[in-house]
């Protein structure tokens, strides 16, 4: 369930995905996950993948919970995003790693911000990648798009869009007013492309 499927896959950046990938993820308002979340859905619905999401968050307080999965599939119907476990993770926190990790199927993807989930609990099966998020766009001189490495870090593990694919998803939902966004985005993507992911494995 939401994972590779070698024998009807393009070599590469991409991929089929066989029959779901449930993607949690949570976090406090402003760390960027909706629009992690919102690039990976719109660059689904480009491909004529099949797609559903939600989030639970309180849009007048910065700083409070915001969680959301994201259902994707290429082949088989969703009828709704509401999931009881998830394929993989993106914890911005050390609330969402604890919440959302507890929830990751066996052999799970879990990616988390090493500079707020000071304690990692293991996950039995699971492969888990905790990155310093800010330091590495500030490194891109992006440091306002640090939830870019989570997306990034995710899709290239998993193999799913290209990074033209994710920016021009953004492109697609951001506002007009919002599109100086992209660019920065687009430079801590292609800065996670260069990464040895293998350091940040735990």
């Amino acid at each position: 369930d939401g994972i590779r499927d070698p024998e009807s896959c393009l070599v590469g950046s991409e991929m089929c995905i066989r029959d779901r990938e449930r993607i949690g993820g949570a976090g406090k308002g402003g760390a960027g996950l909706l629009t992690c979340l919102k690039t990976l859905g719109y660059a689904a619905s480009a491909r004529g993948w099949r797609m559903a999401f939600t989030s639970n968050y309180n849009p007048e307080t910065r700083g409070s919970l915001v969680e959301g999965p994201l259902v994707l599939s290429a082949e088989q119907e969703i009828t709704s995003p509401v999931v009881d476990t998830f394929t993989a993770v993106m914890a911005f926190d050390q609330d969402g790693y604890q919440s959302y990790g507890g929830r990751l199927d066996r052999g799970g993807l879990i990616v988390w911000d090493s500079t707020r989930v000071l304690d990692p609990a293991e996950i039995p099966e699971a492969e888990s990648y905790g990155l310093p998020i800010h330091e590495i766009a500030h490194r891109a001189e992006a440091p306002r798009s640090s939830n870019m490495v989570l997306l990034g870090v995710f899709n290239r593990l998993r193999g799913l869009f290209t990074v033209d694919e994710l920016e021009a998803a953004m492109r697609d939902f951001l506002p007009t007013g919002r599109h100086d966004f992209v660019p920065p985005n687009r430079r801590v993507l292609d800065a996670v492309e260069e990464l040895d992911l293998e350091q940040y494995r735990l």
